[in-house]
């Protein structure tokens, strides 16, 4: 036996209306008044939808329409529905307004924003107004995991968190670029010296911030190192750089390089020393699905500050 086919190609939104007026009206002139419509124009609708759906909604008669059995459990379950969809409208625009208000913003809990953001987030703000800027701090993987999720716009983490974001199919840009830093012990052999080049480096221990070696500053390391043909000797990997504190607690001989916005939580015997041919810093990463018109704003406030930097520099 052949299936029975069934289509609402034709039926519309307003011709369900128009039934679901006439059906509470009890009538086609009532119906026509509430929806700003003429008689025959209700009674068209009604016809087209009948004929749409091979079903009789109404018995007619001179004095009034009263609803088949059929047209009941149709009027019935379309009531309900037509109100779901109302309100999902409604949630749906109510969102949509709001994501063009915000943005939402994630920040590394281990890095000092006064030397890279607040110059963007202060252009921002009197750019615009009417924006509201959502801002919170992280660890890198949270800030990573929640921009995934879409729990974040857009995140500023360090330079080297770029192999993770190509990996997630996300873009990225700079923010903000200096000389790369080396953090090692006072006790250090290196730890006289003003400033240091990546020869200098060469031969030395260090260690990472990533969830077990190979991560991505262990990855960057790798790549500053190989014009000089050199893997660079990684002794152990730190989940955050919190825990990195333990680090030179016992005059360790082992090297961290981070960037100039990186925020060591306890410097007690230990120094700091420029890396004068190598640059790094702090990197934007966002969805590039994410069409939101606050942050196409924000992405070109970055751009309209760094732009403003280098010609103050020159």
């Amino acid at each position: 036996m052949k299936a029975l086919e069934i289509s609402l190609e034709g039926v519309t939104l307003q011709q369900i209306n128009v039934f679901l007026s006439v059906a509470q009206c009890g009538g086609f002139a009532k119906a026509g008044e509430d929806l700003h419509m003429t008689q025959p124009a209700v009674s068209k609708s009604i016809a087209k939808l009948e004929k749409g759906l091979g079903i009789t909604l109404f018995w007619r008669n001179t004095r009034n329409v009263t609803l088949t059995e059929a047209g009941r459990l149709l009027c019935e379950e379309w009531s309900r529905q037509i109100e779901e969809i109302n309100d999902s409208y409604l949630r749906a625009h109510s969102l949509q307004k709001s994501e063009n208000i915000t943005l939402r913003v994630g920040l590394l809990n281990t890095a000092r924003p006064e030397r890279y953001f607040w110059d963007i987030e202060d252009c921002f703000r009197k750019l615009y107004p009417d924006i509201q800027l959502i801002l919170a701090s992280e660890y890198m993987t949270e800030l990573e995991k929640k921009l995934a999720e879409k729990k974040y716009d857009i995140i500023l983490i360090p330079d080297f968190e770029h192999f993770a974001l190509e990996n997630e199919g996300m873009k990225w840009k700079w923010v903000a670029q200096a000389n790369a830093q080396a953090y090692m012990s006072k006790d250090h052999p290196l730890a006289k010296k003003e400033s240091l080049t990546t020869e200098d480096l060469l031969q030395e221990e260090f260690v990472t911030m990533d969830h077990g070696l190979n991560g991505s500053h262990h990855l960057d390391l790798v790549e500053r190192f190989s014009p000089w043909n050199v893997k660079p000797n990684v002794v152990l990997s730190y989940r955050n750089a919190y825990d990195v504190k333990y680090l030179f607690r016992n005059g360790s001989k082992s090297i961290l390089l981070v960037d100039a916005y990186f925020d060591y939580p306890d410097t007690t015997g230990v120094i700091q020393i420029p890396i004068t041919d190598q640059k790094n810093g702090i990197i934007c990463g966002w969805n590039p699905n994410n069409r939101k018109p606050p942050l196409q704003k924000f992405l070109a406030v970055i751009d309209a500050v760094q732009k403003q930097k280098k010609g103050e520099a020159q």
